[in-house]
């Protein structure tokens, strides 16, 4: 028997659907648990943070790269202009009281998330003397270095490092705006978080990365660092800031190399992506290969150096395809490419639609075919077995202005639910959204379907089980078993309604209810609880571009305390 149930109207994009996709369930097949620290974000308001649940925040990005803890100052680096900015004014405190990095880990804290804290590990640091105020401590001084391609419309003498013919300016002093930062300088800070918060094993920062994006340096950071990052400067950064991190903290637990994206998965900056002389001087290893391999052989106190690969991963576009996915754009072009686009992190037949095809097919790395989680875990397992795995950086769309109101893309808000359920099943370890998502935007919904599907703080956790479609450009199926209740995010990124046949492994006599969001509806329960007393039903008219959680319980009674 087939129980087929009709959502409200008011609740679908039409009730006129496309042809029904099956989905199949088995709760007793591909059985693991999964890691809450997948629900984590950059930065964000801490106030709605701690509303929506996320489970780790990250401080990091281009401005962590030079920050000097002491007297609480960044460095914009090519973000914007070069600048020294100081985040505190008051110098009479070593650090200010209440600076910015304090701020951060309180409110981590206090939110319930894990602190995620950038360690640099470039050895310079804005001067501590650097400018409080306009006009900024700068890379490229106007008045030093000449004129300038672009300035800071806010401090004119802030330049953007290429003269007005567009020729980068060269043999500029790091002096300018940077100290040196050795290792000890960033296990004081680690000393000093210490004391405030306690140790890793007290309840104090727990994790901490080995920089951000080590291979754009020669670009985001050209004022200080022109020559390109390869593999040796990596890990001998890594060993001496790494090391310090341990020392000072033998709880604490380190990701790295931080990478920026596909090409330096297989190569340094100075192979100029894939493969060059650097590879080829290291036995011709993929750089993240030749690093885990480093990690293995130099553990430290009999432990690992680097106890998370941390990944950054975008997806791309092709060459000179117009639609970014990261334009706020939403025709169907792009819609697509957004969407398919996930296969990028799994599937190993998936040819990406971006410039990475350009790449080749050749063996025996095949480039062409992404499948990020499968090649980098298979990594692991051969050269360090027991490594974590971040993603602490990606996205799946941008917001954009209508009229004066920032918004994201339902698209992009589908493409994020899916994400967390790519990263559920695949077994990341630890992941950090680039940024927090929009109060209430689509993308937010995503973690809410995740982090408080009903609203009075159910959660999805326990194990992944086993979850297939028949069209997975279509509908995505991804499902959990924990709490003693089934659930199973369905995911329709086509444009039109879609019936879905969920089968299972075994019957359930049991009440269900389904919640999710969809262009028009914020994150809701749809329509009124259905009975299943079989191992099928049929969901009728799932919205279009919509995302889905089917709530089932291993029986009935939990219901009755609505879910608490």
């Amino acid at each position: 028997m087939r129980i087929v149930v009709a959502l409200f109207a008011g609740f679908v994009t039409s009730l006129a659907s496309a042809a029904p996709v099956a989905v199949t369930v088995d709760t007793t097949a591909n059985v693991h648990p999964f890691s809450p620290l997948i629900f984590g974000v950059a930065y964000g308001d801490a106030t709605r943070n701690a509303q929506v649940g996320y489970t780790v925040r990250r401080w990091g990005g281009n401005s962590t790269t030079r920050y000097n803890w002491q007297y609480d100052i960044h460095n914009t680096a090519s973000d914007y202009f070069y600048e020294n900015i100081p985040d505190s004014q008051d110098r009479t405190h070593i650090p200010p009281l209440g600076n910015s990095a304090d701020a951060f880990i309180t409110e981590a804290r206090t939110a319930g998330a894990q602190p995620l804290i950038t360690i640099p590990t470039i050895g310079l640091k804005p001067l501590d003397n650097s400018a409080l105020q306009h006009f900024y401590t700068v890379g490229f001084s106007v008045a030093k270095y000449g004129a300038a391609q672009y300035v800071d419309p806010y401090d004119t003498n802030a330049g953007n490092g290429y003269r007005l013919n567009g020729t980068e300016i060269t043999n500029n002093s790091p002096s300018d705006t940077s100290d040196a930062a050795p290792p000890s300088y960033e296990a004081g800070w680690i000393a000093h978080l210490q004391s405030v918060f306690g140790t890793a094993a007290n309840g104090g920062v727990k994790f901490y990365s080995l920089d951000n994006e080590v291979m754009l340096w020669s670009s985001t950071h050209r004022d200080v660092h022109p020559a390109p990052t390869t593999y040796d400067e990596t890990w001998n950064n890594a060993v001496a800031y790494g090391g310090a991190i341990k020392q000072q903290d033998p709880n604490a637990l380190v990701t790295g190399p931080v990478t920026w994206g596909y090409c330096d998965l297989f190569g340094s900056a100075a192979d100029n992506c894939l493969d060059g002389n650097d590879r080829q001087a290291h036995s011709g290893l993929p750089f993240v290969a030749w690093y885990l391999q480093q990690v293995q052989a130099h553990p430290v106190n009999g432990k690992p150096l680097v106890d998370y690969l941390d990944l950054h991963y975008y997806p791309q576009d092709p060459n000179g395809a117009a639609g970014s996915i990261y334009s706020g754009a939403e025709d169907a072009t792009t819609v697509s490419r957004r969407m398919k686009s996930l296969r990028e992190l799994y599937d190993p037949n998936w040819v990406s639609q971006a410039w990475i095809a350009d790449l080749g097919h050749d063996p025996p790395y095949y480039y062409d075919t992404p499948q990020l989680i499968p090649r980098v875990k298979a990594w692991i397992n051969q050269y360090a077995p027991g490594t974590k795995l971040a993603i602490t950086e990606y996205a799946w769309d941008n917001t954009k202005k209508v009229g004066n109101i920032e918004v994201d893309t339902i698209s992009g808000g589908v493409a994020q639910a899916e994400v967390l359920g790519i990263f559920a099943r695949e077994g990341v370890d630890l992941a950090t959204r680039w940024t927090a998502p929009l109060v209430n935007g689509f993308n937010e919904r995503a973690f809410r379907l995740f982090l408080n599907f009903d609203g009075a703080g159910s959660k999805v956790r326990g194990d992944s089980v086993k979850a297939t479609t028949a069209n997975i450009d279509q509908i995505g199926a991804y499902a959990f078993h924990g709490d003693s209740r089934l659930m199973i995010l369905l995911t329709n990124k086509d444009t039109v309604a879609h019936d879905v046949t969920v089968t299972l492994n075994a019957a359930r006599n049991a009440t269900w209810k389904l919640y999710g969001f969809d262009a028009s509806h914020d994150l809701r329960q749809i329509g009124s609880p259905g009975t299943l007393t079989t191992n099928a039903l049929t969901l009728t008219g799932l919205a279009a571009m919509s995302a889905n959680l089917l709530v089932i319980p291993d029986n009935d009674e939990i219901f009755a305390d609505n879910f608490e």
